[in-house]
């Protein structure tokens, strides 16, 4: 009856240590990036589209970035209903003409305000480290609308015009590097969607050569 009673405790002991590892990894889990079963998974590029614009721009999905970035020209501060305001000129075609801004008739360029949500201390390789501004901007990604912190800047010597880090995949996404648009065509559901974006995956995964541009 003793060791019964023994064994009994051990199996309780142990059951009760399991739960609580359980419940230990739960919550590291979640402090991390949350449950990988709630995850989706994306190519490393996607479409997004910026809201309430409904702006289509290319993302690079980047773990090996912390923040996210967005090509942004001729960025100006401004002052609304007592808070620090940012405005700036977005396009989702990084090598657009200067004249293109300048004559600020181009459809392919939308001005954006948003409030100013910090500002960033960027290192950059042998130079001096420099301030940028970080904007907090609603989008639509794999059918499914968000917000994320965007640090503005000039993204005209890389291809893709917005960067996603892994502030924002950890909670939301796993990267497939091998692919791309995995998730485009439930973003924006119309008739010529299916072969557009269909035609984009195509030519991206023919064209490796821009795997190292962001």
């Amino acid at each position: 009856m003793k060791y019964s009673n023994r064994a009994l405790f051990h199996t309780v002991m142990r059951y009760l240590l399991l739960t609580s590892l359980i419940a230990a990894n739960s919550a590291i889990a979640t402090e991390n990036g949350g449950d990988i079963s709630e995850k989706i998974i994306l190519g490393w590029i996607e479409n997004i589209y910026l809201q309430p614009y409904g702006l289509k721009a290319k993302a690079k999905l980047d773990t090996g970035a912390k923040t996210s970035s967005i090509h942004a020209k001729n960025i100006e501060y401004f002052d609304r209903d007592g808070e620090r305001w940012v405005r700036f000129q977005f396009s989702s075609n990084t090598k657009l003409k200067e004249k293109k801004y300048k004559e600020g008739k181009s459809k392919k360029v939308v001005t954006i305000e948003a409030p100013l949500t910090r500002s960033a201390l960027i290192k950059r390789h042998k130079h001096t480290s420099m301030e940028r501004p970080v904007v907090t901007l609603p989008f639509t990604l794999a059918g499914k609308e968000y917000q994320a912190e965007f640090t503005l800047t000039d993204r005209s010597k890389f291809l893709y015009p917005v960067l996603m880090g892994r502030r924002f995949l950890k909670h939301v996404a796993i990267v497939d590097p091998g692919n791309t648009f995995l998730r485009t065509r439930t973003l924006r559901p119309t008739e010529d969607q299916p072969e557009q974006e269909a035609q984009e995956s195509t030519e991206q995964n023919k064209n490796n050569k821009a795997d190292d541009a962001q």
